[in-house]
């Protein structure tokens, strides 16, 4: 049986910790070399590629560096004075936007400042970010929109989160979903919108037109068909259950749930109806056999060309770099109205923190020009920072055709919120959601249960 998530979060904490003790008090001398990672993972019973997290907070925190072919030599043995700046991010953000590169290059820069970066985990239910900030274990933490709801519902009086003053260089259109009686909560470090991803070597092959802002949800299939080989190919792909796919087809509807005076919601409405049954229909049609668990299943499923089509965000397509075939990227197909949700991490500095000016410092650092070019230079997400994002020059890496499509659909970025519904409310309909794709139950039954769930 596969540990906890939190057992295991604790045994790679006590892993960390150990090591930069011993380094610090000279159990293990600067230019020896640690144990592989398979003997860590035995020693501290975790997997490789959890040790290997841990070793890559090392490497930015300044004790070790990795030397290719042979493994990771100690380089400090004396901890460096300056004060000490908790910093809580998620843990695809490493990938996603070479975070702990940028956090080890502030420490270099730095004489009084240390970032030490915590992988975390924030689990979707309530109390839990708020608790990570209530208890001081982060000076300054990354926040999404998702997380930002939870707080929001939680500390109304936004207590929790140290004001910033208006970021006049971020997107306008990032920086809304984050203020509030005119006053700025969180700070927009990288976003994404949701768009179709293709093989274009696929549509090549057999003659088909790539897909355009006209397609509907109906072309899309009848390319899938075309597209799909039997069992050695599905036409398209997504991971159905994740927040950022499945409301889609709610919002591309014009789907808003509203209550009455006893606060009931009336779910038996058309287009509830019409945005769930096509949900089920892309997926009995194209994957009826494939259970994703996350974003990623189809990411490797598509990076395998065996899968022409997925749903999928620009962080996503981090994933994709390796891939050795042409890609591209294209809006999504509509149903009603031309969507997408949109995906914003942001920052935020705990306002019980004892070190906010040094955190703002790191904030600062972290949405400067030239930090924000890193990130849209090294990686295919895309900054908060404009200049830095619409950024033109030699790429160093391959970028598929249409990278700069996002500038021309912004128009059709939503979020969940026009749903008019609370993260715990999302969750559920989510959960009934798949009892009806699976055919366990009918959409009326699934409808009425809901109506019974979401009344006040």
């Amino acid at each position: 049986m596969k540990p906890k998530r939190a057992t295991s979060r604790s045994r790679l904490e006590n892993m960390v910790a150990t090591l930069k003790q011993d380094i610090l008090s000279g159990a293990r001398a600067e230019g020896d070399f640690l144990p592989s990672e398979l003997e860590l993972g035995d020693q501290y019973t975790l997997s490789k590629n959890t040790v290997r997290k841990g070793l890559e907070v090392l490497v930015a925190e300044g004790f070790i560096e990795k030397v290719p072919r042979i493994g990771a030599r100690i380089i400090r043995k004396k901890e460096k004075q300056g004060e000490v700046i908790r910093f809580g991010y998620y843990p695809s953000l490493h990938q996603e936007t070479e975070l702990l590169e940028l956090v080890s290059q502030f420490n270099a820069m730095q004489n009084d400042i240390i970032v030490e970066p915590y992988p975390v985990d924030f689990p979707q239910e309530r109390d839990a970010v708020k608790t990570y900030l209530q208890e001081g274990l982060f000076d300054v933490i990354t926040v999404n929109l998702y997380n930002y709801a939870f707080m929001r519902s939680e500390t109304p009086d936004k207590s929790l989160l140290e004001p910033f003053e208006p970021a006049k260089d971020i997107y306008p259109f990032l920086n809304t979903h984050f203020i509030e009686n005119g006053q700025q909560y969180v700070l927009p470090f990288v976003f994404t919108p949701v768009m179709l991803c293709y093989n274009r070597e696929h549509f090549r092959e057999l003659q088909l037109m790539e897909p355009d802002s006209s397609w509907t949800w109906e072309d899309l299939s009848r390319a899938a068909n075309q597209l799909a080989k039997g069992n050695e190919r599905l036409g398209f792909l997504f991971h159905m259950l994740s927040e950022n796919r499945w409301p889609i087809f709610l919002i591309q509807n014009g789907v808003k749930f509203e209550r009455d005076e006893a606060g009931k919601i009336n779910l038996h409405d058309d287009k509830i109806a019409e945005a769930f049954e096509l949900i089920r229909k892309l997926a009995q049609e194209h994957f009826p056999y494939i259970s994703t668990e996350n974003d990623s299943d189809a990411l490797s499923l598509f990076l395998d060309q065996r899968a022409s089509m997925i749903m999928a965000s620009y962080s996503n397509l981090n994933e994709l770099k390796k891939a050795d075939f042409e890609f591209d990227i294209a809006p999504l197909p509509h149903l009603h109205d031309s969507r997408t949700i949109l995906v914003v991490i942001g920052l935020a500095i705990n306002t019980m923190s004892a070190r906010k000016p040094a955190a703002k410092t790191f904030v600062d650092f972290l949405l400067s020009y030239e930090t924000q070019l890193h990130i849209r230079r090294h990686t295919l997400n895309l900054p908060g920072l404009q200049r830095a994002a619409e950024w033109m020059g030699e790429e160093l890496h391959y970028r598929p055709y249409r990278y700069h499509m996002y500038r021309e659909i912004v128009h059709t970025f939503r979020t969940y919120k026009i749903l008019n519904v609370s993260p715990n409310e999302l969750r559920t309909i989510k959960q009934e959601l798949l009892y009806y794709v699976s055919q366990l139950d009918t959409l009326e039954a699934v409808l009425t249960r809901l109506e019974d769930k979401l009344s006040l």
